[in-house]
């Protein structure tokens, strides 16, 4: 079964709250539209029905036993005594409800025969007062040890599976790791809270159990009263829906929504200096305004809220019905079989219904949680269990039949090698048909990575003036370094917020991204200027077989796919946002901090004389470590030395003065020689 085309999901263009199922065109499974989201969902969950439902609710539960079995078997591990003392004082505190209903029932019995007969049992009474206040103890002291004991088995439970992810994530190769369906969901803290969840629902549940086996042999309350008791939980965990113990894909195709997440990712520390430099914080804040305003009132909330509000008012109404039948159930009883009852028998049946009625509701809401706790542990330990997609060789290295040298390094050898990165939008391939080979020992630069320039010249001098006003300076000042990053946006934003007020100006774009070098990047994306290099992640899966849910996987490996770019093309990029700077016509002084280590010589040669030309009469300060044309230019020239200038003259001057500069010249100068040479 192959996996679905883009034009089988529904469009993006659906803004409605409402839930709507869309089937697709293999019939493999259907699309619901819940808020902000789409959920896509096996065709034999949506069409089945409540009964469907809850066969597969019982049969994920089934098949999750396995996992949790070996989770808590982990957990136990860890440290038995500690782990042992813990469930018992979670069981004391589920029990403690059937020894105290026992105890004031037997309290309130003895106090009505007293008045009944005129002679109050005062031993007695003092006997139950005592059982009672010994219970207050023990729960107190029960409670206190629980507080006590839970976080240091947090901590233990939570550094372990810190540790085990870990490994995991490390043990991932490039293209596995790059894959949309192994983005895993897994956190370490996901642990602990599945098992403190997983240990208070089935305490509550053994704690429910034994009120219900106690209620059931009482006077005036029996197996009828104790079925009644049980109408609420039925209808409720029937009528639930949920979509932790069910295989689905979520994603998010709400244009406004992802470009609120677009825009506060760039609230993030890495963009800080970018964004001052550029003057457009009040530009993202419109922004952020303006596609909140357009989301409206759609729902954002997370795709497993939204799915589990989906439900009818006349099923909770049932439910809520339900649950007054122990009520309806001793009233009745009371105007029937009045001389059957007491005061302190109503009283008695009244507290066995309050404290079934709490027990109910909290066992309610530790099960609601119970199917998102099996499925964070399947995440944690599937985590571990991905499959890299390069399989590792048989061949030990070196080679046990071969003689190797100590001083001998690695034969390396390509033979006809293309490749693309995963998830790649481009049309093109990032390597095409590459054959070399490098004998061992051999000495090879490959040109383009550069180490820094002399950055905190560039820092210091973007922020002395503290006599104007900061916001003045930035307008009047153009940086180009190789710290920008891109900015979680398309191409065109990325080029055009180097003039805010212009950003949807086609033209200028266009002309900024040819004058930085970007035009024939844009030209290779499909979307062009349109693209999102790094779009914003919300597709995820859960519970999705390898085999038997294949299209939902195809499609989830087709969401949200980012595209590699080169370190020339990124840097590219960022010169083009330079340009638009300089088209605000306000730009005084342009400091350049080796914007070029990632280009070729040709490509910082065109650069270069195009920041030139482009500045032509404005003050411009170049930091860089080559000596090539730039600095024959140069009307000054600064040599700096342990954070000193030490030098300062033309080109000529100081290769006159044979002096430091001097020295670091000829060093380039020798190499490039001896290159012609050869």
């Amino acid at each position: 079964m192959s996996a679905p085309s883009e034009k089988s999901l529904p469009s993006g263009n659906e803004h409605n709250g409402a839930s709507k199922a869309v089937e697709n065109e293999e019939d493999a499974y259907k699309t619901l539209k819940l808020g902000v989201w789409r959920i896509l969902l096996p065709n034999e969950i949506v069409s089945g029905g409540i009964v469907s439902a809850t066969k597969h609710k019982c049969r994920a539960i089934v098949q999750a036993y396995p996992v949790v079995q070996q989770f808590f078997r982990q957990v136990y591990d860890l440290n038995p005594h500690l782990c042992l003392l813990f469930i018992a004082l979670k069981l004391w505190g589920e029990i403690e409800s059937v020894v105290f209903l026992y105890v004031s029932g037997r309290l309130l019995r003895i106090i009505e025969v007293g008045i009944t007969e005129g002679r109050p049992d005062s031993s007695a009474i003092l006997q139950a007062l005592l059982a009672h206040l010994i219970c207050v103890t023990v729960t107190a002291t029960a409670r206190w040890g629980r507080d006590y004991v839970s976080p240091i088995l947090e901590n233990t439970v939570s550094m372990h599976f810190d540790d085990y992810l870990l490994r995991a994530k490390l043990h991932l190769d490039m293209p596995t790791a790059a894959d949309t369906s192994n983005r895993t969901q897994a956190l370490a803290f996901h642990a602990w809270i599945s098992f403190d969840g997983l240990c208070d629902a089935f305490m509550r549940l053994f704690g429910l159990v034994s009120q219900l086996l106690y209620i059931s042999q009482q006077p005036n309350a029996g197996l009828l009263f104790t079925v009644i008791a049980l109408a609420r939980p039925v209808m409720t965990l029937v009528n639930e829906k949920t979509l932790w113990l069910q295989p689905h894909v979520a994603y998010s195709d709400n244009e406004s929504y992802l470009r609120l997440k677009s825009l506060e990712t760039m609230g993030q520390s890495r963009f800080r200096g970018d964004i001052i430099s550029g003057g457009i914080a009040e530009w993202i804040t419109e922004e952020y305004n303006g596609a909140k305003d357009a989301l409206g009132t759609i729902g954002s909330q997370d795709s497993w809220t939204l799915y589990a509000m989906e439900t009818s008012p006349l099923n909770q109404l049932l439910a809520d019905w339900s649950g007054a039948l122990p009520t309806m159930y001793w009233a009745l009883n009371a105007l029937l079989y009045p001389s059957q009852l007491s005061m302190t028998s109503i009283a008695i049946l009244q507290q066995y219904s309050a404290s079934l009625n709490s027990s109910l509701q909290l066992l309610f809401g530790g099960f609601s949680r119970v199917g998102k706790c099996f499925t964070d542990i399947k995440t944690l330990f599937d985590a571990a269990s991905i499959v890299n997609r390069i399989v590792d060789g048989d061949l030990a290295y070196p080679r046990a039949e071969a003689e190797f040298e100590e001083s001998k390094g690695m034969n390396i050898e390509l033979q006809s090698v293309s490749f693309a990165y995963p998830g790649e939008k481009s049309k093109e391939s990032a390597l095409n048909n590459i054959s070399l080979c490098i004998p061992a020992g051999s000495l090879v630069v490959i040109v383009g990575a550069n180490g820094s320039g002399k950055s905190t010249i560039i820092k210091l001098i973007t922020r002395m003036y503290d006599r104007y006003r900061m916001a003045d300076l930035r307008q009047a000042q153009a940086t180009l370094t190789q710290e920008h990053k891109l900015y979680p946006l398309t191409l065109a934003e990325n080029i055009g917020l180097g003039h805010p007020k212009r950003v949807r100006d086609k033209e200028m774009i266009l002309k900024a991204a040819k004058d930085g070098g970007a035009e024939e990047l844009v030209g290779k994306m499909k979307n062009g200027m349109e693209t999102m290099l790094d779009p914003v992640r919300t597709s995820f899966g859960y519970q999705l077989d390898g085999e038997k849910h294949r299209t939902l996987k195809g499609v989830l490996e087709k969401l949200e796919m980012a595209t590699e770019v080169s370190g020339g093309e990124t840097q590219r990029l960022v010169a083009s946002r330079t340009f638009m700077r300089f088209q605000t016509n306000k730009i005084r002084l342009l400091c350049v901090d080796e914007p070029s280590s990632a280009l070729d010589p040709r490509g910082e040669f065109e650069l270069f004389e195009r920041l030139r030309q482009t500045a032509e009469g404005k003050t411009m300060i170049f930091v860089t470590h080559r000596f090539g044309h730039l600095t024959k230019h140069a009307d000054i020239i600064l040599c700096i030395k342990n954070g000193a200038v030490i030098e300062s003259g033309t080109h000529k001057e100081l290769l006159t003065r044979n002096g430091e500069y001097a020295s670091l010249y000829n060093v380039q100068a020798q190499a490039f020689t001896e290159s012609e040479v050869c």
